[in-house]
C-alpha cells in the first residue's frame, strides 16, 4: 500500500481484502521509526494497543463485520486529547508523567468505529502558540509546521498517520494544514465533544480532523459528529462570499492567489457576493482577552504553584490574562456576540464564504516577526489574524490547499459556511477541491527536504 494514498482508499483497500490492518499498521510503524526520528511529530507512540486494536479489525474483516470505513485505519491524536495508555503532555513539564486513566469522547468514538490509534502528537506548550517548534516541517523544513496542531499537520503530510485530530482555539488545526499543505476543519463549536481535551480557552476550543484531502476529512468527521441530515450535492450555481477588505493587509502573492481562485470560480459559473466583514484589528483584542482570561483562570486554578514553571509562551498568556478585569472580559463577550450575529447574518445571502487562511505564505523557521504591508506583526498574531474570528463565532470551517507554489507546496483557503452547517460545507469544500485541482506530490516533496529535515534536526538536538 503506497504511503501517500487517502485514507478513503486505505479503506476500500481493507474492505476489499486487498491489505490487513496489521500489515497497514506495520507499514506506518516502519515509516514512524524511519522519518520521525527527525521530524518530530510524535510525542509518545501506543504500538501494543494499536496491535491489539489492527488485529481485532482483521478478525472483523474476515468475518464481514466491519465497523465503519475507519475500520483498521491508522489514526494518531493531539497529545492534549486523553488518549490511553500515551503520556500526554499537552508540551507541558509537569505533565511529563501523565498517563490519562480514560480516552476523551473523541477517542472513545473512534476506538469504537474500528480505529487503530497509533500514538500522540505534540502540540505548543498548552497550546498556546502557532509554531510548535520541535516538529521540522516535513516538506519546508526551513518553514514552520504551524501550531497549535503542528505534530498533526506534520504527520499526516508526512505520510505517518492517514489522519489525525487536532484542536483549534484560534486558528490552530486550519494553520498546520495550511502550512503543510494539507485539509483541516474546524467543526461548528460545540458540535464535537470537549470532554476529555485539555483546555486552551473553552469557549473557543474546538476539536476536528486533519487529513490530505476534504473525503478523508468527511471519514473521520462522520464518526466524530455523525449527519443529521441527508445533504444534497452542492448546486451549481454557489453563492460565494467574497470580503476583500478583510485581508486587504495580505502579502501580494495571497492576493495573486486569491484573485486567480476568484476567477476561476467565476469561470464555473458561480456567484461572487463582494461582503463587508469585522476587521481582523477589530477582532484581535476581544479574542486575546477571551483566550488569555479563560486560559489563566483554568491553569492557576487546576495547577497553581506550577504554570509559573510552564514554558515562555504559555506562562506570559496566562500572565496576560491575569491583567484582564471581569469587566474586561463581559465587555469582550459583548463585542463577541454582536460580532458573531453580524457573521451569521451574512449566511443570509451567500452560501459560503472563502478567505485566506494566512495572510502569507508560512513564516521562517527563525522568524519572530511577520511583515505586513509595511506593518511588524509578532509570529503568533501574524498567524491567526484571519482564522481567530471564526473561533469567537463558532462557524465551521474547512482549509484546503488552493493555490499551487512554484516549489510544490500550495497556498490554502478557508471555506466558511453557517453554524451547524458542517456535512454541506465539507460537501461543499469537496466540490471546490475539484475545481481547484491542486495536487501535492508528498512523498516527492518530502524526499527533496530530507537532507534539510536532517541538518535542521541536528542544529536543534
Amino acid at each position: 500500500m503506497p504511503h501517500f494514498t487517502t485514507l478513503v482508499s486505505a479503506a476500500e483497500a481493507l474492505h476489499a481484502r486487498e491489505v490487513s490492518a496489521p500489515d497497514l499498521l506495520r507499514d506506518v510503524l516502519d515509516r514512524i521509526g524511519r522519518d520521525d526520528r527527525f521530524i518530530r511529530a510524535f510525542s509518545d507512540l501506543t504500538p501494543a494497543t494499536a496491535e491489539a486494536e489492527a488485529k481485532a479489525s482483521e478478525f472483523r474483516h474476515a468475518r464481514g463485520d466491519i465497523l465503519g470505513p475507519l475500520d483498521g485505519v491508522p489514526i494518531a491524536i493531539k497529545d492534549l486529547i486523553d488518549t490511553t495508555p500515551a503520556i500526554c503532555r499537552a508540551g507541558l513539564p509537569h505533565l511529563a508523567d501523565y498517563r490519562p486513566r480514560r480516552d476523551a469522547d473523541v477517542v472513545t468514538r473512534l476506538r469504537r468505529a474500528g480505529a487503530v490509534i497509533i500514538g500522540v502528537l505534540e502540540t505548543d506548550a498548552g497550546a498556546f502558540g502557532t509554531r510548535t517548534p520541535q516538529v521540522i516541517n516535513p516538506i519546508a523544513p526551513d518553514l514552520i509546521a504551524g501550531g497549535s496542531s503542528g505534530g498533526p499537520g506534520a504527520a499526516v503530510c508526512a505520510g505517518l498517520a492517514y489522519g489525525a485530530i487536532g484542536t483549534d482555539t484560534g486558528g490552530s488545526i486550519r494553520i498546520p494544514a495550511a502550512c503543510c499543505s494539507v485539509a483541516g476543519f474546524k467543526p461548528s463549536w460545540g458540535r464535537v465533544s470537549a470532554k476529555g481535551v485539555r483546555p486552551l480557552a473553552q469557549s473557543c476550543d474546538h476539536v476536528g480532523p486533519l487529513a490530505r484531502c476534504v473525503a478523508d476529512l468527511q471519514a473521520i468527521q462522520a464518526v466524530l459528529d455523525p449527519p443529521r441530515e441527508e445533504v444534497a450535492e452542492p448546486a451549481p450555481n454557489l453563492r460565494i462570499g467574497i470580503a476583500p477588505d478583510y485581508f486587504a493587509d495580505a502579502d501580494p502573492l495571497v492576493l495573486r492567489a486569491m484573485a486567480h481562485l476568484t476567477s476561476a470560480l467565476a469561470d464555473a459559473r458561480h456567484r461572487m457576493v463582494d461582503l463587508r466583514m469585522p476587521a481582523p484589528d477589530d477582532i484581535m483584542d476581544s479574542h486575546m482577552i477571551t483566550v488569555t482570561r479563560e486560559a489563566a483562570r483554568y491553569h492557576t486554578e487546576h495547577f497553581p504553584g506550577l504554570w509559573q514553571a510552564h514554558p515562555d509562551i504559555a506562562r506570559d498568556g496566562i500572565e496576560l490574562g491575569r491583567t484582564f478585569s471581569d469587566v474586561d472580559y463581559g465587555l469582550a463577550q459583548v463585542r463577541r456576540r454582536r460580532i458573531a450575529d453580524a457573521v451569521e447574518g451574512l449566511f443570509e445571502a451567500v452560501d459560503i464564504l472563502i478567505l485566506p487562511t494566512l495572510p502569507m505564505d508560512a513564516p521562517a523557521r527563525e522568524a519572530d516577526t511577520v511583515s505586513l504591508r509595511g506593518r511588524r506583526l509578532p509570529v503568533l498574531e501574524a498567524t491567526i489574524r484571519y482564522t481567530a474570528l471564526f473561533n469567537q463565532t463558532g462557524h465551521p470551517v474547512v482549509s484546503i490547499p488552493a493555490f499551487r507554489l512554484a516549489d510544490g507546496r500550495a497556498l490554502s483557503v478557508q471555506i466558511v459556511g453557517a453554524r451547524h452547517n458542517d456535512q454541506r460545507l465539507l460537501a461543499i469544500a469537496r466540490y471546490l477541491e475539484d475545481i481547484f485541482a491542486v495536487t501535492i506530490d508528498y512523498d516527492e516533496l518530502a524526499r527533496a527536504a530530507q537532507m534539510d529535515v536532517r541538518r535542521l534536526r541536528r542544529r536543534y538536538a
